[in-house]
């Protein structure tokens, strides 16, 4: 799918109420005086409520500009405002090895963020909407240093360092859960060998600080990002259910081996003993389909205690 929104033109600007609907169907408007030439709306970065999306140049835009001179907007839809400049954030749609992900608490209180390297983040930041102020917090640099510190302890020189991938949630009220790992050698050329790092954490947004904030040596990278992703089989293919079957049970064995690491000992022995059970469920299903089915709901509900 397009990174940009489809663009319908309207006559008349509608009510807040309509709009909100029409984001619904057509994920974007423009109307009016609209956006400035050459920028729109990413089409997966439109809050819940419908009032705010993050505004990107187009490659023509950007032309040759220095990477820092790219500015990308957080904006008021139905006013067609720019709220703020996104710290750190200088993407346009296209760009090599380059992306940009967004993701919002279900009120739409706050945005998190996240421009993309072509290996792990560069920049994470959280803005809120709450209130009229639109404050901007770095958690990149903080999640960061984190993980950098616990591959340190590893090599056992302060200058290791790794590349960091990072997971959102809205957890309680209007905290913020974050998950993250990190490798060090991700082309895999390093003689020394793979090194990978975990970071669990808590950010709460009301009083700008880290309730949680912990990270350590992990011996997979492969367990915690399936554990960790949003996505999962979007846009897979597979040649039978056979093969689907497989593919499913490989990523329930690696959200299974994630949760060993991630819970206390009697949670997760709690966790085996209703996977005991659910697995004479799995044996006395019939087809591979229906099997596969019934794994992808299994991970499903397993992926809810990584967080």
């Amino acid at each position: 799918m397009s990174p940009f929104v489809a663009t319908t033109f309207i006559c008349k600007r509608p009510s807040l109420a309509f709009f909100s609907l029409l984001i619904l169907s057509v994920s974007a408007y423009c109307g009016g005086e609209g956006w400035p030439e050459g920028y729109s709306v990413a089409e997966d970065s439109i809050s819940p409520d419908g009032r705010f999306g993050v505004l990107l140049p187009s490659r023509e835009a950007v032309g040759d500009a220095e990477e820092d001179t790219i500015k990308n907007f957080l904006v008021d839809l139905p006013s067609y405002r720019k709220i703020a400049a996104i710290r750190g954030a200088h993407y346009f749609p296209g760009e090599n090895h380059r992306d940009l992900h967004v993701t919002w608490a279900k009120d739409s209180d706050w945005v998190v963020v996240t421009y993309e390297e072509r290996y792990g983040f560069e920049n994470i930041t959280l803005v809120s909407t709450r209130g009229r102020d639109f404050s901007q917090t770095d958690l990149g640099r903080h999640i960061q240093k984190a993980l950098n510190a616990a591959i340190s302890r590893q090599t056992g020189s302060p200058e290791s360092s790794g590349y960091g991938s990072a997971y959102f949630r809205a957890g309680s009220g209007r905290e913020i859960l974050v998950r993250a790992t990190a490798l060090t050698d991700p082309k895999g050329l390093s003689e020394e060998g793979q090194l990978y790092a975990m970071f669990l954490g808590t950010f709460n947004p009301a009083t700008g600080k880290w309730i949680r904030s912990e990270a350590g040596k992990i011996d997979s990278l492969d367990d915690m990002t399936t554990a960790f992703s949003g996505g999962f089989n979007e846009g897979m293919v597979f040649a039978n259910e056979e093969n689907r079957l497989s593919w499913h049970d490989d990523r329930l064995n690696e959200v299974y081996r994630a949760l060993r690491v991630l819970l206390p000992p009697d949670r997760f022995a709690r966790v085996k003993k209703d996977q005991i059970a659910w697995l004479k469920r799995l044996e006395a299903t019939g087809s591979d389909k229906q099997k596969a089915d019934l794994i992808a709901a299994r991970i499903r509900e397993l992926r809810e205690l990584a967080w």
